[in-house]
């Protein structure tokens, strides 16, 4: 029978050098609402409508991520996305930490390489990259860029891995300089890390495929060079073992995060990021857990986060993101699975979120079409909200973004 544990989300916890008075954390959100710069081709820079949308939602001893910021051009891939790889992008940065500091508050900078999810028109003409040259089936769009197929990535070479390496290293030094409290690496949702992870991606024959702990490598050799660069307290990462968006459909899912989540226990990390598998960008609840049924070996696993908290043990501490509401929000950390969690669309409709969650007040449902810039009116269902109903009970453990 599982232990359930006498602590909630209001119990304070230590991280990494960060001492939070409370574990509700706002998810890493793309919101494409950076101001393209004027000084770099294909770069964008953060502005104060961010530093006014972070600090509104900062709260004394409260822990914040960062949207995904790209670690370099070739890793970029969105409109409005500030990375931090420029000093205009580190300028910007540092007024946004400072204002959260100010307050009270902790913030993580999110680092980012979209790998094959992007296109050659938005990286200066760039080929993607990506694992082995398999490309993603369907359509590339966003706002600002008409539709058009996916590219055919190159596959990159260990000269290109030892590079990403470095702009990795160099982003988290630049974030540190900047005033973040950490990074944590964006190693899931099928960009580059995940392209990596997945053997219907991955399709490589050298020491960086081939076997789950081969495709784990890239991931383990980054993570030590970041945490040899700034401190393992300091170093964080996200990673999805069920997600399926980027079309991810690798096989032996189970054996290789577990495997990859006990070496990652190694490092003394400021804490995993994990996502339930309930959650996904795209689909219901129940497809999800059709999907997944048909992913795991003879369908009969138990679906849950359960083996990777195991193997990553105790002493490295678990965010977890998907679904979560009032009603369920200190379920994973009483029966132990996490220690944290992040909320996304709820932080996005409700900037008062904590305060909300503390005083057992209603929360506001979120818009999804204002989720990603950019706009003429940016601040719109981002810092200014003209128009919002309360959320149904229906929502509250709604695991599915499309309304």
């Amino acid at each position: 029978m599982t232990k359930i544990q006498e602590v909630d989300v209001w119990c304070p916890i230590k991280i990494g050098d960060c001492q939070l008075s409370h574990r509700v954390v706002l998810a890493p959100l793309t919101r494409n609402r950076g101001t393209k710069s004027s000084q770099h081709d294909h770069t964008w820079v953060p502005n104060e409508l961010m530093k006014e949308y972070y600090s509104l939602r900062a709260t004394p001893g409260g822990l914040l991520i960062s949207e995904a910021t790209p670690v370099s051009l070739r890793a970029s891939g969105l409109y409005g996305i500030p990375g931090n790889f420029t000093p205009e992008q580190q300028a910007g940065w540092k007024t946004i930490v400072s204002t959260v500091h100010a307050k009270g508050g902790y913030m993580f900078n999110q680092l980012w390489h979209q790998g094959r999810t992007t296109h050659s028109g938005l990286i200066g003409g760039q080929t993607p990259e990506s694992s082995s040259d398999v490309p993603i089936d369907g359509m590339f769009q966003w706002n600002g860029l008409s539709a058009r197929p996916y590219e055919v990535p190159r596959a990159m070479s260990k000269k290109d891995i030892l590079d990403t390496q470095a702009d990795f290293v160099q982003a988290a030094k630049n974030a540190m300089l900047v005033g973040f409290d950490g990074i944590e690496v964006h190693g899931g949702n099928g960009y580059l890390f995940d392209q990596f992870l997945h053997s219907n991606i991955n399709t490589r024959t050298d020491e960086y495929g081939g076997s789950s702990k081969n495709r784990c490598r890239f991931v383990l050799e980054t993570i030590e060079k970041l945490c040899d660069a700034i401190g393992p307290q300091k170093v964080a990462i996200r990673l999805t073992p069920f997600g399926l968006f980027g079309q991810t459909y690798g096989s032996d899912r189970l054996e290789q995060w577990s495997y990859l989540c006990a070496e990652l226990s190694k490092f003394g990390l400021a804490y995993v990021h994990l996502i339930e598998p309930r959650f996904d960008e795209l689909k219901s609840a129940g497809e999800k857990q059709i999907a997944l049924k048909d992913m795991v070996e003879s369908g009969s696993e138990d679906i849950s986060l359960l083996p990777f908290r195991k193997a990553l043990c105790d002493h490295t501490p678990i965010i977890t993101a998907g679904g979560f509401g009032p009603d369920n929000m200190s379920e994973s950390i009483k029966y132990g699975v996490s220690d944290l969690v992040a909320f996304g669309r709820y932080f996005v409709a409700n900037p008062d979120l904590i305060d909300r969650l503390k005083n057992g007040e209603p929360l506001y449902k979120w818009d999804r079409s204002r989720f990603y810039g950019p706009f003429d009116d940016n601040e719109l269902g981002y810092t200014v909200f003209k128009e919002r109903h309360i959320a149904e009970k229906g929502d509250i453990l709604k695991a599915q973004l499309a309304d």
